[in-house]
């Protein structure tokens, strides 16, 4: 038995001592590879592509061959390119409403529209009451899975009467995720 654990250290120090060393320079965190980790799948978790991931590991020298217990970068710079490029509030026929007093004057059925700077997987359409200034007091008005090939998402939403509060939209691209600014908004309680 005693000589069965040598065997098995012995194997796991050759194994550690024949790992390449993380990158130098590391723009970004360290990430320990983990059982069932491939590059793709680490890319995909990170937002990334697995170019992205070779450029920034150059002692991969094959995608195909990375270790358990080995330390790779994982670079930041797909994240901060992925934001949210705009949001609008527009009329059903896609027309700007009007803003009075900082705030858009809301129909009964409006449209949401999100741009953002990559595809995204879903974008949601937040509610948050004037008044607070906490994200729990927010509300879901709806989510788009949209087209994996536009970096647009948009909704419609039935705007309830005496709506008054900040919206906002969340995108997710994988596992990076991003948040407009929050524009003011206001419907009276009339019905139309």
């Amino acid at each position: 038995m005693a000589a069965k654990n040598k065997t098995a250290r012995s194997e796991k120090t050759a194994t550690t001592a024949h790992m390449p060393p993380p990158p130098a320079n590391c723009s970004g965190q360290l990430y320990t590879i983990q059982a069932a980790d491939t590059l793709f799948l680490i890319a995909k978790r990170f937002g990334l592509t697995v170019a992205q991931l070779q450029e920034a590991n150059p002692q991969i020298t094959n995608s195909n061959i990375i270790n358990v217990g080995q330390v790779i970068c994982i670079p930041t710079g797909n994240a901060e390119r992925f934001q949210v490029l705009s949001l609008a509030i527009l009329s059903e026929t896609g027309q700007p409403l009007p803003v009075i007093d900082n705030a858009v004057q809301l129909n009964a059925r409006v449209i949401l529209r999100g741009t953002f700077t990559a595809p995204v997987q879903r974008a949601f359409f937040f509610l948050e009451p004037t008044g607070t200034e906490a994200c729990e007091n927010a509300t879901l008005i709806g989510i788009d899975c949209p087209s994996a090939t536009q970096g647009v998402a948009e909704i419609i939403w039935q705007v309830p009467a005496g709506t008054l509060g900040r919206v906002f939209v969340v995108a997710c691209v994988n596992s990076i995720c991003a948040k407009s600014e929050e524009i003011l908004v206001v419907r009276n309680n009339d019905m139309s």
